[in-house]
Protein backbone atom coordinates (compact mmCIF):
# COMPACT_ATOMS: atom_id res chain seq x y z
CA UNK A 1 0.00 0.00 0.00
CA UNK A 2 1.41 3.49 -0.55
CA UNK A 3 -0.46 5.22 2.50
CA UNK A 4 -1.87 3.85 5.67
CA UNK A 5 -3.76 5.87 8.55
CA UNK A 6 -3.52 4.35 11.54
CA UNK A 7 -5.09 4.58 15.44
CA UNK A 8 -8.06 6.60 14.26
CA UNK A 9 -11.61 7.26 14.91
CA UNK A 10 -13.50 6.21 11.25
CA UNK A 11 -16.48 7.58 9.96
CA UNK A 12 -17.15 5.49 7.39
CA UNK A 13 -20.53 5.84 6.01
CA UNK A 14 -20.59 2.71 4.85
CA UNK A 15 -23.79 1.52 6.06
CA UNK A 16 -27.12 3.20 6.37
CA UNK A 17 -25.73 4.62 9.85
CA UNK A 18 -22.23 6.44 10.10
CA UNK A 19 -20.31 3.43 9.92
CA UNK A 20 -18.12 4.01 13.33
CA UNK A 21 -14.79 2.40 13.93
CA UNK A 22 -12.91 3.07 16.50
CA UNK A 23 -9.08 2.34 16.54
CA UNK A 24 -9.28 2.15 12.39
CA UNK A 25 -6.93 1.51 10.00
CA UNK A 26 -7.56 2.91 6.35
CA UNK A 27 -4.94 1.47 3.55
CA UNK A 28 -4.72 3.80 0.28
CA UNK A 29 -3.12 2.29 -2.72
CA UNK A 30 -3.37 3.64 -6.49
CA UNK A 31 -5.61 6.58 -5.16
CA UNK A 32 -8.07 4.50 -4.02
CA UNK A 33 -8.94 3.01 -0.49
CA UNK A 34 -7.34 -0.85 -0.48
CA UNK A 35 -8.88 -1.35 3.08
CA UNK A 36 -10.82 -0.32 6.21
CA UNK A 37 -11.25 -1.98 9.15
CA UNK A 38 -9.83 -1.95 12.47
CA UNK A 39 -6.31 -1.46 13.10
CA UNK A 40 -5.99 -5.57 14.01
CA UNK A 41 -7.65 -6.61 10.89
CA UNK A 42 -6.14 -4.60 8.76
CA UNK A 43 -2.30 -5.06 7.47
CA UNK A 44 -1.13 -1.75 8.02
CA UNK A 45 2.54 -2.41 6.12
CA UNK A 46 2.71 0.66 3.50
CA UNK A 47 5.63 3.00 2.29
CA UNK A 48 4.15 5.83 4.09
CA UNK A 49 1.93 6.20 7.56
CA UNK A 50 -0.22 8.47 9.17
CA UNK A 51 -0.95 8.61 12.79
CA UNK A 52 -4.30 9.29 13.49
CA UNK A 53 -4.60 9.44 17.09
CA UNK A 54 -7.00 12.35 18.25
CA UNK A 55 -8.16 12.67 14.98
CA UNK A 56 -11.24 11.61 12.90
CA UNK A 57 -10.98 10.14 9.76
CA UNK A 58 -14.20 10.96 7.30
CA UNK A 59 -15.24 10.97 3.88
CA UNK A 60 -14.53 14.33 2.37
CA UNK A 61 -16.92 16.61 2.51
CA UNK A 62 -19.28 17.50 -0.96
CA UNK A 63 -20.21 21.12 -1.46
CA UNK A 64 -23.24 20.67 -4.13
CA UNK A 65 -23.20 24.38 -4.91
CA UNK A 66 -20.56 27.02 -5.21
CA UNK A 67 -19.80 30.05 -7.20
CA UNK A 68 -16.14 30.28 -6.40
CA UNK A 69 -15.44 32.92 -8.80
CA UNK A 70 -17.55 35.32 -6.74
CA UNK A 71 -15.46 34.94 -3.43
CA UNK A 72 -13.22 38.24 -4.60
CA UNK A 73 -16.62 39.99 -3.93
CA UNK A 74 -17.05 38.99 -0.04
CA UNK A 75 -18.49 41.55 1.53
CA UNK A 76 -20.42 43.63 -1.22
CA UNK A 77 -23.79 42.94 -1.62
CA UNK A 78 -25.51 41.56 1.68
CA UNK A 79 -28.01 42.92 4.22
CA UNK A 80 -30.46 44.34 1.28
CA UNK A 81 -34.15 43.53 0.59
CA UNK A 82 -34.23 39.94 -1.89
CA UNK A 83 -35.28 41.58 -4.80
CA UNK A 84 -32.49 44.53 -4.81
CA UNK A 85 -29.43 41.37 -4.12
CA UNK A 86 -29.26 40.57 -7.57
CA UNK A 87 -29.56 43.75 -9.75
CA UNK A 88 -28.86 46.32 -7.34
CA UNK A 89 -26.46 44.80 -5.34
CA UNK A 90 -24.42 41.70 -7.16
CA UNK A 91 -25.21 42.81 -10.59
CA UNK A 92 -22.82 45.98 -10.43
CA UNK A 93 -19.80 44.15 -8.69
CA UNK A 94 -19.87 41.00 -10.73
CA UNK A 95 -20.48 43.25 -14.16
CA UNK A 96 -16.84 44.70 -13.93
CA UNK A 97 -15.09 41.62 -13.11
CA UNK A 98 -12.36 40.51 -15.67
CA UNK A 99 -11.67 36.87 -16.23
CA UNK A 100 -8.60 37.15 -13.89
CA UNK A 101 -10.60 38.20 -10.56
CA UNK A 102 -12.62 35.34 -11.20
CA UNK A 103 -9.95 33.13 -11.42
CA UNK A 104 -8.70 34.95 -7.82
CA UNK A 105 -11.90 34.53 -6.59
CA UNK A 106 -11.91 31.10 -7.51
CA UNK A 107 -8.51 29.92 -5.70
CA UNK A 108 -9.33 31.89 -2.40
CA UNK A 109 -12.53 29.73 -2.40
CA UNK A 110 -11.36 27.03 -3.39
CA UNK A 111 -8.69 27.26 -0.60
CA UNK A 112 -11.38 28.11 1.82
CA UNK A 113 -13.12 24.99 0.94
CA UNK A 114 -10.18 22.67 1.26
CA UNK A 115 -9.45 23.91 4.29
CA UNK A 116 -12.86 22.89 5.73
CA UNK A 117 -12.53 19.57 4.73
CA UNK A 118 -14.29 19.69 1.12
CA UNK A 119 -12.76 17.83 -1.27
CA UNK A 120 -15.71 18.13 -3.70
CA UNK A 121 -17.22 20.71 -5.47
CA UNK A 122 -19.98 21.50 -7.39
CA UNK A 123 -18.66 24.93 -9.57
CA UNK A 124 -21.17 26.57 -11.34
CA UNK A 125 -19.59 29.42 -13.32
CA UNK A 126 -19.18 30.85 -16.91
CA UNK A 127 -16.00 29.96 -18.72
CA UNK A 128 -15.86 27.75 -15.96
CA UNK A 129 -13.42 25.05 -17.24
CA UNK A 130 -11.00 28.12 -17.13
CA UNK A 131 -11.80 28.27 -13.09
CA UNK A 132 -11.57 24.40 -12.89
CA UNK A 133 -7.63 24.26 -14.79
CA UNK A 134 -6.65 27.32 -13.01
CA UNK A 135 -8.18 26.53 -9.66
CA UNK A 136 -9.74 23.73 -8.56
CA UNK A 137 -7.35 21.10 -10.63
CA UNK A 138 -3.59 22.51 -9.72
CA UNK A 139 -4.96 22.66 -5.91
CA UNK A 140 -5.92 19.39 -5.82
CA UNK A 141 -10.12 19.55 -5.57
CA UNK A 142 -12.31 17.44 -7.07
CA UNK A 143 -14.76 18.97 -8.84
CA UNK A 144 -18.02 18.90 -10.32
CA UNK A 145 -18.41 21.53 -12.87
CA UNK A 146 -21.86 23.31 -14.45
CA UNK A 147 -21.37 25.82 -16.94
CA UNK A 148 -23.77 28.56 -16.56
CA UNK A 149 -25.89 29.03 -19.71
CA UNK A 150 -27.76 32.46 -19.64
CA UNK A 151 -29.08 34.24 -22.03
CA UNK A 152 -30.06 37.68 -20.34
CA UNK A 153 -28.88 40.75 -22.38
CA UNK A 154 -26.87 43.38 -21.02
CA UNK A 155 -27.16 45.09 -17.31
CA UNK A 156 -30.20 44.13 -15.34
CA UNK A 157 -30.37 46.58 -12.06
CA UNK A 158 -32.65 49.58 -14.11
CA UNK A 159 -35.31 46.84 -14.83
CA UNK A 160 -38.46 46.36 -13.29
CA UNK A 161 -38.82 43.47 -11.22
CA UNK A 162 -42.05 42.73 -13.62
CA UNK A 163 -40.36 43.67 -16.49
CA UNK A 164 -39.00 40.09 -18.07
CA UNK A 165 -35.19 39.79 -18.86
CA UNK A 166 -34.13 40.60 -22.25
CA UNK A 167 -32.64 37.59 -24.43
CA UNK A 168 -29.59 37.65 -26.64
CA UNK A 169 -30.74 34.24 -28.01
CA UNK A 170 -27.01 33.54 -29.91
CA UNK A 171 -25.03 34.18 -26.08
CA UNK A 172 -27.38 31.47 -24.36
CA UNK A 173 -26.72 29.23 -27.50
CA UNK A 174 -23.10 29.97 -27.47
CA UNK A 175 -23.22 28.81 -23.45
CA UNK A 176 -24.68 25.48 -24.36
CA UNK A 177 -22.08 24.94 -26.82
CA UNK A 178 -18.85 25.85 -24.38
CA UNK A 179 -20.82 23.75 -21.41
CA UNK A 180 -20.31 20.61 -24.84
CA UNK A 181 -17.00 21.62 -24.69
CA UNK A 182 -16.39 21.23 -21.04
CA UNK A 183 -17.94 17.84 -21.15
CA UNK A 184 -15.48 16.71 -23.61
CA UNK A 185 -12.59 18.25 -21.96
CA UNK A 186 -13.73 16.50 -18.70
CA UNK A 187 -13.42 13.21 -20.59
CA UNK A 188 -10.31 11.94 -19.45
CA UNK A 189 -9.59 14.02 -16.54
CA UNK A 190 -9.96 11.69 -12.99
CA UNK A 191 -11.26 14.64 -10.57
CA UNK A 192 -13.00 16.14 -13.01
CA UNK A 193 -17.00 15.84 -14.41
CA UNK A 194 -19.60 18.13 -15.81
CA UNK A 195 -23.05 18.78 -15.79
CA UNK A 196 -25.24 21.31 -17.80
CA UNK A 197 -25.40 24.42 -16.49
CA UNK A 198 -28.86 26.55 -17.50
CA UNK A 199 -29.10 29.27 -14.89
CA UNK A 200 -32.59 29.35 -14.15
CA UNK A 201 -35.73 29.33 -16.05
CA UNK A 202 -36.39 33.10 -16.43
CA UNK A 203 -32.84 33.61 -17.81
CA UNK A 204 -32.87 31.01 -20.18
CA UNK A 205 -35.40 31.19 -23.29
CA UNK A 206 -37.71 27.78 -23.88
CA UNK A 207 -36.54 26.98 -27.13
CA UNK A 208 -32.83 26.61 -25.50
CA UNK A 209 -34.19 24.56 -22.05
CA UNK A 210 -35.95 22.44 -24.41
CA UNK A 211 -33.04 21.60 -26.76
CA UNK A 212 -30.88 21.13 -23.34
CA UNK A 213 -33.21 18.13 -22.06
CA UNK A 214 -33.14 16.34 -25.23
CA UNK A 215 -29.15 16.60 -25.13
CA UNK A 216 -29.45 15.16 -21.52
CA UNK A 217 -31.81 12.48 -22.26
CA UNK A 218 -30.05 11.18 -25.58
CA UNK A 219 -26.30 11.52 -24.50
CA UNK A 220 -27.35 10.15 -20.73
CA UNK A 221 -26.06 13.76 -18.82
CA UNK A 222 -26.87 15.55 -15.79
CA UNK A 223 -28.21 19.19 -15.24
CA UNK A 224 -27.79 21.39 -12.88
CA UNK A 225 -30.11 24.65 -12.25
CA UNK A 226 -31.74 26.89 -10.13
CA UNK A 227 -35.20 26.24 -9.23
CA UNK A 228 -37.31 28.68 -7.66
CA UNK A 229 -35.10 31.02 -5.43
CA UNK A 230 -37.51 33.25 -4.49
CA UNK A 231 -40.17 36.34 -5.34
CA UNK A 232 -37.48 37.89 -7.89
CA UNK A 233 -37.76 34.50 -10.19
CA UNK A 234 -41.62 33.57 -9.57
CA UNK A 235 -42.28 37.44 -10.82
CA UNK A 236 -40.52 36.78 -13.70
CA UNK A 237 -41.76 33.73 -14.46
CA UNK A 238 -45.60 35.08 -14.31
CA UNK A 239 -43.92 37.94 -16.52
CA UNK A 240 -42.61 35.72 -18.84
CA UNK A 241 -45.26 32.95 -18.97
CA UNK A 242 -48.34 33.99 -17.59
CA UNK A 243 -49.95 34.77 -13.88
CA UNK A 244 -50.23 31.55 -12.22
CA UNK A 245 -47.69 29.83 -13.68
CA UNK A 246 -44.83 28.83 -11.34
CA UNK A 247 -41.07 27.43 -12.29
CA UNK A 248 -42.10 24.26 -11.12
CA UNK A 249 -45.25 23.64 -13.33
CA UNK A 250 -43.32 25.46 -16.66
CA UNK A 251 -40.61 22.68 -15.87
CA UNK A 252 -43.06 19.75 -15.99
CA UNK A 253 -44.41 21.39 -18.83
CA UNK A 254 -41.26 21.26 -20.38
CA UNK A 255 -40.14 17.83 -19.22
CA UNK A 256 -37.17 19.44 -17.37
CA UNK A 257 -38.31 17.36 -13.71
CA UNK A 258 -37.00 14.28 -13.67
CA UNK A 259 -33.68 12.30 -11.94
CA UNK A 260 -31.41 14.20 -14.33
CA UNK A 261 -31.80 17.35 -12.36
CA UNK A 262 -30.04 18.86 -9.63
CA UNK A 263 -31.75 21.90 -8.56
CA UNK A 264 -30.28 24.65 -5.88
CA UNK A 265 -32.16 25.67 -3.29
CA UNK A 266 -36.04 25.39 -3.99
CA UNK A 267 -37.38 27.64 -1.21
CA UNK A 268 -39.87 29.53 -3.85
CA UNK A 269 -41.60 25.98 -4.71
CA UNK A 270 -44.53 24.72 -2.57
CA UNK A 271 -44.98 21.92 -0.45
CA UNK A 272 -46.85 19.88 -3.13
CA UNK A 273 -44.27 20.82 -5.68
CA UNK A 274 -41.21 19.80 -3.97
CA UNK A 275 -42.86 16.90 -2.90
CA UNK A 276 -43.80 16.08 -7.08
CA UNK A 277 -40.08 16.82 -8.19
CA UNK A 278 -38.35 14.44 -4.81
CA UNK A 279 -41.08 11.64 -6.31
CA UNK A 280 -39.63 12.50 -9.97
CA UNK A 281 -35.86 11.54 -8.55
CA UNK A 282 -35.09 15.62 -8.60
CA UNK A 283 -31.63 15.86 -6.24
CA UNK A 284 -32.09 19.09 -3.63
CA UNK A 285 -28.76 21.72 -3.21
CA UNK A 286 -29.62 24.04 -0.11
CA UNK A 287 -27.32 26.53 0.59
CA UNK A 288 -28.95 27.51 4.43
CA UNK A 289 -26.57 30.63 5.08
CA UNK A 290 -27.07 32.41 1.68
CA UNK A 291 -31.10 32.07 1.37
CA UNK A 292 -31.51 33.14 5.10
CA UNK A 293 -28.76 35.94 3.86
CA UNK A 294 -30.62 36.94 0.67
CA UNK A 295 -33.85 35.89 1.37
CA UNK A 296 -34.34 35.65 4.97
CA UNK A 297 -35.57 31.85 4.21
CA UNK A 298 -34.69 28.72 5.67
CA UNK A 299 -34.35 26.13 2.37
CA UNK A 300 -36.90 23.28 3.24
CA UNK A 301 -33.89 20.66 3.82
CA UNK A 302 -36.12 18.68 6.17
CA UNK A 303 -38.95 18.76 4.48
CA UNK A 304 -37.50 17.43 0.98
CA UNK A 305 -35.57 14.34 2.76
CA UNK A 306 -39.27 13.75 4.45
CA UNK A 307 -40.43 13.49 0.82
CA UNK A 308 -37.67 11.17 -0.25
CA UNK A 309 -35.39 13.31 -2.31
CA UNK A 310 -31.63 12.82 -2.07
CA UNK A 311 -30.31 16.33 -0.86
CA UNK A 312 -26.95 17.89 -0.50
CA UNK A 313 -25.27 21.06 0.84
CA UNK A 314 -23.61 23.76 -0.60
CA UNK A 315 -22.32 27.30 0.08
CA UNK A 316 -23.45 28.87 -2.80
CA UNK A 317 -21.34 32.45 -3.49
CA UNK A 318 -19.24 34.60 -0.82
CA UNK A 319 -20.97 37.59 -1.38
CA UNK A 320 -24.09 37.88 1.11
CA UNK A 321 -23.57 34.63 2.79
CA UNK A 322 -20.20 35.21 3.54
CA UNK A 323 -17.85 32.23 2.35
CA UNK A 324 -17.39 28.35 1.48
CA UNK A 325 -16.09 27.11 4.99
CA UNK A 326 -18.70 24.30 4.64
CA UNK A 327 -17.99 22.87 8.46
CA UNK A 328 -20.09 26.47 9.11
CA UNK A 329 -22.32 25.81 6.63
CA UNK A 330 -23.06 22.42 8.19
CA UNK A 331 -23.46 23.99 11.43
CA UNK A 332 -25.76 26.61 10.04
CA UNK A 333 -27.63 23.95 8.02
CA UNK A 334 -28.22 22.20 10.95
CA UNK A 335 -29.58 24.86 14.14
CA UNK A 336 -31.65 26.56 11.05
CA UNK A 337 -33.68 23.47 10.49
CA UNK A 338 -34.15 22.80 13.64
CA UNK A 339 -35.56 26.86 13.93
CA UNK A 340 -37.88 26.47 11.01
CA UNK A 341 -39.28 22.82 12.36
CA UNK A 342 -39.49 24.51 16.00
CA UNK A 343 -38.26 20.87 16.65
CA UNK A 344 -34.65 20.60 18.21
CA UNK A 345 -34.63 17.05 17.16
CA UNK A 346 -35.26 18.17 13.29
CA UNK A 347 -32.03 17.51 11.08
CA UNK A 348 -29.75 15.65 13.92
CA UNK A 349 -25.70 15.89 13.56
CA UNK A 350 -25.50 12.18 12.25
CA UNK A 351 -28.05 13.05 9.71
CA UNK A 352 -26.12 15.76 8.84
CA UNK A 353 -22.94 14.46 8.31
CA UNK A 354 -24.44 11.87 5.94
CA UNK A 355 -25.70 14.95 4.07
CA UNK A 356 -22.59 16.54 3.81
CA UNK A 357 -20.58 13.04 2.84
CA UNK A 358 -22.68 9.74 0.77
CA UNK A 359 -25.75 12.23 0.30
CA UNK A 360 -23.96 14.95 -1.30
CA UNK A 361 -22.07 12.75 -3.57
CA UNK A 362 -25.53 11.42 -4.94
CA UNK A 363 -26.90 14.50 -5.40
CA UNK A 364 -24.07 14.90 -7.56
CA UNK A 365 -24.25 11.96 -9.31
CA UNK A 366 -20.98 10.68 -8.44
CA UNK A 367 -21.71 8.11 -5.21
CA UNK A 368 -20.09 5.35 -7.20
CA UNK A 369 -16.74 7.14 -6.48
CA UNK A 370 -16.87 9.50 -3.12
CA UNK A 371 -18.81 9.93 -0.08
CA UNK A 372 -17.76 6.70 1.67
CA UNK A 373 -14.79 5.31 3.30
CA UNK A 374 -15.47 1.86 1.20
CA UNK A 375 -12.87 -0.31 -0.74
CA UNK A 376 -12.32 0.47 -3.60
CA UNK A 377 -13.44 4.02 -3.57
CA UNK A 378 -11.32 7.22 -4.79
CA UNK A 379 -9.30 7.99 -1.37
CA UNK A 380 -10.95 11.30 -1.05
CA UNK A 381 -9.81 11.41 2.97
CA UNK A 382 -10.19 14.36 5.60
CA UNK A 383 -8.92 13.80 9.26
CA UNK A 384 -10.49 16.42 11.63
CA UNK A 385 -8.54 17.16 15.07
CA UNK A 386 -10.56 16.11 17.95
CA UNK A 387 -8.29 17.77 20.32
CA UNK A 388 -8.92 21.75 18.94
CA UNK A 389 -10.55 23.83 21.34
CA UNK A 390 -13.86 23.79 19.52
CA UNK A 391 -14.07 20.13 19.28
CA UNK A 392 -12.37 19.00 22.68
CA UNK A 393 -13.39 17.31 24.74
CA UNK A 394 -14.26 13.89 22.90
CA UNK A 395 -15.32 10.52 24.15
CA UNK A 396 -15.87 7.37 22.95
CA UNK A 397 -18.68 6.03 25.68
CA UNK A 398 -21.87 5.84 26.46
CA UNK A 399 -21.99 8.03 22.80
CA UNK A 400 -19.42 9.12 20.28
CA UNK A 401 -19.64 12.92 21.34
CA UNK A 402 -16.97 13.58 18.13
CA UNK A 403 -20.26 13.54 16.12
CA UNK A 404 -21.91 16.53 17.70
CA UNK A 405 -19.07 18.21 18.03
CA UNK A 406 -17.88 18.63 14.78
CA UNK A 407 -21.30 19.26 13.59
CA UNK A 408 -22.27 21.97 16.24
CA UNK A 409 -18.73 23.00 17.21
CA UNK A 410 -16.09 22.71 14.46
CA UNK A 411 -14.67 24.97 12.12
CA UNK A 412 -11.99 25.31 9.28
CA UNK A 413 -9.49 24.79 12.14
CA UNK A 414 -9.48 21.70 13.05
CA UNK A 415 -9.30 20.35 9.27
CA UNK A 416 -5.88 18.71 9.52
CA UNK A 417 -5.03 16.89 6.78
CA UNK A 418 -7.40 16.58 3.32
CA UNK A 419 -6.71 13.66 0.52
CA UNK A 420 -7.85 13.80 -2.94
CA UNK A 421 -7.15 10.63 -4.58
CA UNK A 422 -4.76 9.57 -2.30
CA UNK A 423 -2.60 12.85 -2.84
CA UNK A 424 -1.76 15.00 0.15
CA UNK A 425 -3.84 18.23 -0.39
CA UNK A 426 -3.70 19.52 2.92
CA UNK A 427 -1.27 17.77 5.83
CA UNK A 428 -0.80 18.93 9.27
CA UNK A 429 -2.52 22.04 8.71
CA UNK A 430 -0.55 22.95 5.92
CA UNK A 431 -1.23 23.18 1.82
CA UNK A 432 0.59 21.22 0.04
CA UNK A 433 -0.68 22.63 -3.50
CA UNK A 434 -0.35 26.10 -4.13
CA UNK A 435 1.10 28.83 -2.38
CA UNK A 436 -1.40 30.25 0.18
CA UNK A 437 0.09 33.30 0.98
CA UNK A 438 0.13 34.31 -2.95
CA UNK A 439 -3.48 33.80 -3.26
CA UNK A 440 -4.25 36.04 -0.82
CA UNK A 441 -2.45 38.84 -1.72
CA UNK A 442 -3.81 38.36 -5.41
CA UNK A 443 -7.25 38.10 -4.28
CA UNK A 444 -6.54 41.35 -1.95
CA UNK A 445 -5.16 43.41 -4.79
CA UNK A 446 -7.23 42.05 -7.19
CA UNK A 447 -10.54 42.98 -5.05
CA UNK A 448 -8.93 46.58 -4.33
CA UNK A 449 -8.96 47.24 -8.03
CA UNK A 450 -12.48 45.77 -8.56
CA UNK A 451 -14.21 47.33 -5.95
CA UNK A 452 -12.63 51.14 -7.04
CA UNK A 453 -14.03 50.21 -10.91
CA UNK A 454 -17.52 49.08 -10.19
CA UNK A 455 -17.76 51.93 -7.16
CA UNK A 456 -19.95 54.35 -9.03
CA UNK A 457 -21.89 51.59 -11.03
CA UNK A 458 -22.67 50.29 -7.41
CA UNK A 459 -23.59 53.88 -5.71
CA UNK A 460 -25.82 54.44 -8.95
CA UNK A 461 -27.67 51.05 -8.76
CA UNK A 462 -28.79 52.49 -4.96
CA UNK A 463 -29.01 49.39 -3.17
CA UNK A 464 -29.48 49.60 0.75
CA UNK A 465 -26.27 48.94 0.77
CA UNK A 466 -25.61 52.25 -0.11
CA UNK A 467 -28.04 53.53 2.27
CA UNK A 468 -26.24 52.12 4.51
CA UNK A 469 -22.95 53.48 3.56
CA UNK A 470 -24.35 57.46 3.30
CA UNK A 471 -25.87 56.62 7.05
CA UNK A 472 -21.89 55.81 7.97
CA UNK A 473 -22.29 52.84 8.72
CA UNK A 474 -20.11 51.30 6.43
Amino acid sequence: MDLAITNVLAITMGDDRLGILEDATIGIDGGRIAAVGPSDAVDAGAERTIDGDGRVAMPGLVNVHAHTDLTLLRGGAQDVPEIEWMNRALGPLSAAMEPADRVAGARLGVLEALRSGVTTVGEYAANVERLVGEAHEPMGARVVAAETINAVDGPTDDLGPDEPYPFDEEQGWSALERNEDLFDACADRERVSALYGPQALDMVPRELLEELRERAETRDRGIHMHVAQGEREQRQIEARYGAGETTVSVLEELGLVSDRVLAAHLHGATTEERARLADAGVRMAANPSSIAAIDGITPPIVEYREHGGVAGIGTDQAPGPGGHDFLRELRTTALLAKTKRTDPTAFPAWEALRVATIEGARALGIEDRVGSLEEGKRADIVLLDLEHPSTAPTVTEPLHTAIPNVVYGANGGVVDTVLVEGESVLEGGDLQTADEGAILERANDRATDLFDRAGDAWRDADSALVGAVEDGWL
